[in-house]
């Protein structure tokens, strides 16, 4: 083992101590009033003037301990006077510079250098400004200091290499290198000595995010809980009731438990704690991964005896009940941009989360001096997904106005209230209800008694006690986003729930990655749920996470489009599989000759079923060389491992849609058409070209006639065919107008979906089938789509008596 002088020291040691900024002195006095402090001379805390009834503070109200120990603004003498006797004091007002630079990088400045901007320094990929990422603009017209933990004042930020912090320790096995850092890029291999066998990774990376790929590698049996990057671990006895302590490297913060318990259940108390340097940040797509071992498995019900094993816990929901409750922070740190960011990724969170089927209602609380409800979980609109999202959009972050400080403990009482008055409301079924709090902040809580005092009470209302590791809270989860380089680790940590083997609480570089992270938990493997898709992130997005039910049919050099309708069935177009000679006769495909590629890879057909009535040359007798009624057909195979990236799409009429839908279990198919298509011009989507989602419009009822006359041009002149006989009632029509210009479908996209989404879930309606003009194939980029050309696909709602005599076992259709 390597000497532990030796391990502590660090290459970055002198800009590591553990000293605490300085403290404000508790002595201000005001003439003729008294003062008040809201978290005693702590940094960011506020001293407050106040006076007797008909008087008020001169010249200021209030002052901000800064971090360098002083009072702001510099006023040396306070004192009551009368209401109005000075008039409109007003303070001149002083801009800061706009001239700072950073070493290596560039700054940026959020509102011209008045007081109250915020200067963000920016490095090249693989750096991070060192000691600080923004400085604020204050009253004096001067920009926030920068120092280190040991109080040192620092007048130039520098832009340095992101490092990950090494092994240290290796019980029963060696590592290599034996170094105490790494750049971008390299790596650390594990190996265990003889007679040992390696569970974890042989080999780590280090990432951009300053973080290790992989697992943590344990030379032991699997009740050794190993040591992770940065930190030393004391205690050598794995028994039960045994203790083991971790310790991480000078400069780095620990998140996570500091120490951990062998349980009766021989498993270690907690998750494994990580050590982050003040640079370092969780990937999006690994928070998601973590969330979607508890978070999405708390909402992944659908029926009253519902049972589910997630990493190690059993989670039982009573008729899929959930509350979630989302404390954003609004404090004055929170530059509008971020705010904004914040919002939206709570409106995304929330429809991601309406896309379940649980009865759910949610809470949201806007926090900074004081707490606000944006909507209260007791009132029954907090049900209604709609409501929930217009009640945040209408919220802005000037609705706390100049109170603007930090107080999370208010935003975490108002959870214990409103919770309190669900346990008291009988009809609320509190203790059969799941409930999630989740937290958004980039810092410290600067008012109001410390955070951690509340959470007690509210795990008492479940009637749980306090305890090192909250695992049996089957009922309980408190998760917290630390978004930013100054949160308070320790004190977040201190908040959110402790579950074996589960990951509450993270670091995020800014709140873009807040909203990345609550797009992807949802699309996690996971949920295997019907219609469940990754939203698109931008116009580049090819992801087969968007479109996980999209697959490709293959036979020879031809290419058509399909979708999952279950693990062994796709839906596509029967004239996908078959082939014209030239004479005119018309072949089918053998099921040997056709492959289907997936998002997982690719699988061979084992039975293709072509519908009865699919005749492409029914017509022939009316001059009508292709004739495509009944359009559809299924392919048998073996079967597709269901993931985030080969999942079904939601087929009307079936069980799974109709709780999707959340409609009452005696619903209808009418009922289910009428609900997906309840307008004359229908917002859709198809996969055009194979790679991503198109907007398109289904004209129906009124619109019908005049869309499906713009193909009468197909028709032959010499046809005796009529229009109602070439498209019949069951083919829906879609195209563009004047004012609606949509996409077109192109060669090769027959056989794919055409899709609606509701409560961010998606529902097969057709199938892609025909167009009248040929606009485009697998390479055309198209700029101008024509307002004439339409498409046609077949509806499965017609034929969904054939499609329940296929799917019949692998699907609950409604009766």
């Amino acid at each position: 083992m390597i000497p532990i002088h030796f391990l502590l020291q660090s290459q970055y040691d002198y800009e590591y101590e553990d000293n605490l900024p300085k403290n404000c002195t508790t002595s201000e006095s005001i003439t003729g009033g008294t003062v008040e402090y809201s978290n005693g001379g702590a940094a960011g805390s506020l001293l407050i003037y106040h006076c007797s009834a008909g008087f008020e503070p001169y010249p200021i109200s209030q002052k901000v301990c800064s971090s360098d120990g002083e009072w702001k603004p510099k006023v040396s003498r306070v004192k009551c006077e009368e209401t109005n006797d000075y008039g409109d004091y007003e303070e001149t007002q002083k801009n800061c510079t706009l001239k700072v630079s950073i070493k290596g990088g560039s700054v940026s400045y959020s509102n011209k250098g008045l007081e109250g901007s915020v200067l963000t320094y920016h490095c090249k990929a693989g750096h991070y400004p060192f000691p600080a990422t923004q400085r604020v603009c204050d009253r004096d017209g001067e920009w926030s200091a920068m120092r280190l933990l040991n109080g040192q004042k620092i007048l130039k930020a520098v832009c340095k290499e992101i490092l990950c912090p090494a092994q240290l320790q290796l019980d029963n096995g060696q590592f290599w290198p034996r170094r105490q850092w790494f750049k971008i890029g390299e790596k650390q291999t594990f190996s265990c000595h003889e007679g040992f066998v390696l569970t974890g990774s042989a080999e780590r990376n280090c990432t951009q995010w300053g973080g290790w790929t992989g697992t943590t590698p344990v030379s032991e049996d699997c009740k050794n809980p190993g040591t992770p990057p940065g930190a030393l671990r004391s205690g050598e006895r794995f028994r039960i009731g045994d203790k083991v302590h971790y310790l991480c490297q000078s400069g780095l913060d620990m998140l996570g438990p500091s120490e951990r318990h062998c349980l009766d259940s021989k498993e270690w108390s907690g998750a494994e704690p990580r050590c982050y340097a003040q640079y370092t940040y969780d990937q999006p797509d690994a928070v998601a991964q973590a969330l979607g071992g508890s978070l999405t498995a708390v909402m992944d019900v659908s029926h009253p005896d519902f049972k589910k094993q997630a990493l190690g816990r059993t989670i039982r929901v009573a008729e899929g009940r959930l509350n979630v409750f989302i404390l954003l922070d609004t404090s004055a740190s929170i530059s509008p941009e971020s705010f904004h960011l914040a919002k939206n990724a709570t409106i995304q969170l929330v429809q991601k989360l309406d896309s379940y089927e649980v009865t759910m209602r949610f809470g949201i609380i806007s926090y900074a001096s004081e707490a606000k409800e944006i909507v209260s979980i007791t009132n029954d609109l907090s049900q209604d997904v709609h409501y929930v999202m217009r009640k945040l959009h209408e919220f802005s972050d000037k609705s706390h106005g100049s109170k603007r400080g930090t107080n999370l403990h208010d935003a975490l009482n108002k959870v214990y209230e409103e919770l309190a008055l669900l346990r008291e409301n009988k009809r609320s079924h509190f203790n059969e209800t799941q409930n999630v709090i989740i937290i958004a902040t980039d810092g410290y809580s600067n008012m109001g008694p410390n955070p951690i005092n509340i959470l007690p009470k509210i795990r008492n209302l479940f009637g749980y006690k306090s305890s090192i590791d909250h695992t049996k809270e089957e009922l309980l989860d408190v998760y917290v986003f630390a978004v930013g380089q100054q949160v308070n680790k320790k004190e977040l940590q201190s908040i959110a729930s402790v579950k074996k083997d589960e990951r509450h609480v993270f670091v995020l570089k800014d709140y873009r990655q807040l909203g990345l992270v609550f797009n992807q938990m949802i699309s996690d493997s996971a949920v295997t749920k019907c219609g469940v898709a990754q939203e698109e992130q931008d116009k580049s997005e090819t992801s087969y996470t968007s479109k996980p039910w999209h697959v490709d049919i293959l036979w020879g050099p031809r290419t058509c489009r399909g979708s999952i309708l279950t693990k062994s069935m796709v839906l596509t177009a029967a004239h996908c599989l078959i082939k014209v000679d030239s004479d005119e006769s018309v072949s089918t495909a053998s099921a040997e000759d056709i492959t289907v590629q997936h998002g997982n890879g690719r699988v061979k057909a084992m039975e293709l079923i072509l519908h009865p009535r699919f005749d492409l040359k029914g017509l022939k007798d009316k001059n009508v060389k292709e004739f495509y009624d009944y359009d559809i057909a299924l392919i048998r195979l073996s079967d597709i491992t269901i993931s985030k990236n080969a999942r079904p799409i939601c087929l009307p009429c079936t069980s799974s849609s109709n709780r999707a839908l959340r409609m009452a279990p005696d619903s209808t198919c009418d009922q289910h058409k009428n609900m997906l298509l309840h307008l004359d011009e229908t917002p859709a989507q198809f996969i055009r070209q194979g790679t991503h989602r198109s907007d398109t419009r289904i004209h129906i009822g009124a619109k019908r006639g005049s869309c499906i006359e713009e193909a009468r041009s197909t028709i032959p002149e010499h046809s005796t065919a009529s229009l109602s006989e070439v498209i019949t009632d069951r083919f829906m029509c879609t195209g563009g107008t004047e004012k609606n210009r949509v996409q077109l479908t192109c060669k090769g996209d027959s056989g794919g979906p055409l899709f609606l989404r509701k409560r961010m879930r998606y529902f097969q309606v057709a199938v892609v089938s025909w167009g009248t003009k040929q606009i485009c194939d697998s390479q055309t980029d198209v700029k101008e789509w024509p307002q004439d050309a339409r498409d046609f696909h077949i509806s499965v709602f017609p034929l969904m008596p054939w499609l329940k005599q296929h799917l019949h076992e692998e699907l609950e259709f409604l009766p």
